[in-house]
């Protein structure tokens, strides 16, 4: 459901601005917006609060260091609980603005030289390990032969088409060196080449110009410490070399983690801290002031704004002057909206966080889409064995991602859809498809495999309750709205679909619908629509009554139900029959092999089915998320 909000005005005295302020961001209630100028920039008239000097160079000052603050947090080798930066908090409360910004450059600068000194060990890992493989590649063209890379032998490597590279090379040795100059290749790969030249020393300079002349960069050992001895003496030393840097990356590693466990949780009680500074400097931005009073508009629900002015007036007595301003004249796009259900429903709002939330006045539907989509996705799984999985999968998201809310509260509904599922498979009697069958489990309902028209037909009945569920309550939000004649269009669809509807069963024989008092009454519904088509759209009637066509393809597409159900368990029962013909030790494993890819599948494709009937069948008939979400001006730093 959506709380009730007011509207209220704070009128202070200008000099009490900032305390009250400060006040408002420790109660963490008001929803804070921008006061409305009448006229701007005039004497006696009430203009927009302007930062002074002092202000804007901290909230400069602010900025820099929390914006350098939320780029190092993600270099944090140890994520801090938050029972450590709770006590992180009350270690530093009492220190001065001044002593923690110093305190924050300090730790910055270290995470930030710790990072680098990481890096750089990580990229000569990688060189030192590239530069080897170059090497290993280039043994075999000596045959054996030891050389000295840059005394009398040059490697290079040549990326793309290098043929006429090689050709223009292998002429310039010939004509400036002759026979005491060789040249030797070898593709590796599509498009790389290495090659080596070998040579006389006293040729050396003439090889490093002929290369420079080509632009061929040679294949120089990258450190000096490198250099020197044969080939293979220069593989040892970069072995070497890579064993000291990964001892080196080790020992970074246990030491940034040592210092992320020490600073860590001071450097986001830190940031928070200094988060909740800006949000009031910005803040300020927002209100109006005059000579004498500032004035502060914003918006608390109604059922704690006595409470919270009481407390304002309490704190500033004599002070402050709170009105609750009237909604008439405020576009309801414009009032925040906050979201108000029972502790077992909120998990279901991340369902509808794809979207806006509901206009103000409005309803709010997560109650609606949180039963149906918990039954769809139940009616297509509908096996004990994997709503137990999905009920672990949503374990384990809690447990090594729970402090994510968005996360938790995932993990939250995969338990609902597991208990869905089970429900679901005890009706069917499924356990891993067939196999509880023939293990003897009962089957309370019906068994979806070997009876589909009935498993369409129940898929079916769920668009017949669904759709013109969204039509009623979608005419409903039209009549509170006051626009009768988007409800008469409504109305009209639905009594065309009833008529359909009525029309289809007396079509099949289903003997109620089959009476002249039925036909009637569906005869009647026609007449109605166009009735109501007429007066709502006028001469667009025709075209309009030919939306009841779209409506009866909503309803159908709920078949989708009946399919991903009747694959799933076919699926499942292909897997016990692999069990029992291939044997145990090849039977078996491929079984468990193929239910476990039919439970993957089972937590994807019937998670997005239903949520596409919801989405798209279902809450565009009366849903408008067109609202403002409710974000009170709060603390986040706890000291």
């Amino acid at each position: 459901m959506i709380a009730k909000m007011d509207r209220i005005e704070i009128v202070c005295m200008r000099e009490s601005l900032t305390d009250i302020v400060n006040f408002l961001q420790l109660q963490g209630l008001v929803h804070i917006e921008e006061v409305p100028l009448a006229v701007a920039d005039v004497p006696d008239f009430l203009r927009r609060v302007q930062l002074d000097t002092d202000q804007e160079r901290e909230a400069e000052s602010l900025e820099n260091l929390y914006r350098s603050l939320s780029e190092v947090v993600p270099l944090l080798a140890v994520k801090p609980s938050q029972g450590a930066k709770n006590a992180a908090a009350r270690e530093l409360n009492g220190s001065t603005e001044e002593q923690l910004a110093d305190m924050a450059h300090s730790w910055i600068r270290t995470l930030r030289s710790y990072t680098r000194r990481r890096i750089n060990v990580q990229d000569n890992i990688e060189i030192l390990t590239s530069f080897k493989k170059s090497l290993q590649a280039l043994r075999p063209l000596l045959q054996g032969k030891e050389v000295v890379l840059g005394h009398d032998a040059r490697a290079f490597i040549l990326r793309g088409d290098g043929s006429r590279v090689i050709e223009r090379l292998g002429e310039k040795l010939r004509e400036k060196i002759g026979p005491e100059s060789k040249l030797v290749h070898e593709k590796i790969s599509r498009n790389v080449i290495v090659g080596v030249i070998t040579y006389s020393p006293s040729h050396n300079d003439t090889v490093s110009r002929i290369l420079k002349d080509e632009q061929i960069s040679p294949m120089d050992p990258p450190t000096n410490g490198l250099a020197g001895g044969g080939l293979g003496e220069v593989i040892q030393k970069v072995d070497a070399a890579i064993e000291r840097n990964r001892a080196d990356a080790v020992r970074l590693k246990e030491e940034i983690e040592a210092y992320s466990a020490q600073v860590g949780p001071k450097l986001m009680a830190v940031e928070a801290k200094f988060a909740d500074r800006m949000a009031q400097i910005t803040a300020m931005n927002r209100f109006a002031q005059s000579e004498m009073i500032g004035v502060i508009h914003g918006w608390s629900p109604s059922d704690e704004s006595d409470t919270f002015i009481k407390r304002l007036e309490e704190a500033f007595p004599g002070q402050t002057l709170v009105s609750k301003l009237p909604l008439s004249e405020v576009d309801i796009h414009e009032v925040p909206v906050q979201l108000r259900n029972p502790a077992w429903l909120q998990p279901f709002e991340v369902l509808l966080s794809l979207f806006k939330p509901p206009a103000y006045g409005t309803m709010d539907p997560t109650a609606l889409v949180a039963v149906s989509f918990v039954l769809f996705y139940g009616f297509i799984l509908g096996d004990v064995a994997y709503g137990l999985a999905v009920i672990a999968f949503g374990f384990f998201l809690k447990k090594k991602l729970g402090h994510i809310a968005a996360v938790n509260a995932v993990g939250t509904v995969a338990y609902w859809m597991g208990g869905s599922t089970i429900f679901f498979g005890l009706l069917y009697g499924e356990l891993f498809g067939n196999f509880g069958a023939k293990m003897g489990m009962p089957v309370i309902w019906f068994h979806r495999g070997h009876e589909p028209i009935a498993l369409m037909k129940y898929a079916i009945l769920f668009g017949v309750l669904h759709i013109p569920l969204a039509l009623i309550l979608g005419i409903r939000a039209d009549l509170h709205h006051h626009h009768p004649k988007h409800a008469a269009e409504k109305l009209a669809l639905l009594l065309g679909l009833a008529g359909t509807g009525i029309f289809v069963m007396a079509f099949v024989g289903v003997g109620l619908f089959t009476t002249m008092f039925a036909k009637a009454v569906g005869v009647l519904c026609f007449v109605a629509m166009f009735g109501l088509l007429v007066w709502a759209v006028g001469a667009m009637a025709p075209i309009m009554a030919l939306e009841v066509v779209s409506l009866i393809g909503n309803v159908l597409s709920y078949c989708r139900l009946m399919a991903l159900g009747l694959a799933g368990v076919l699926v499942a029962d292909l897997a016990n029959e692999l069990a029992g013909g291939l044997g145990l030790l090849i039977g078996v494993p491929l079984a468990l092999a193929v239910h476990a890819f039919n439970i993957g599948l089972g937590m994807f494709s019937p998670t997005i089915h239903s949520l596409r009937l919801n989405y798209v069948e279902f809450l565009p008939k009366f849903y408008k998320p067109e609202g403002k979400g409710y974000k009170p001006f709060k603390k986040e730093a706890l000291w």
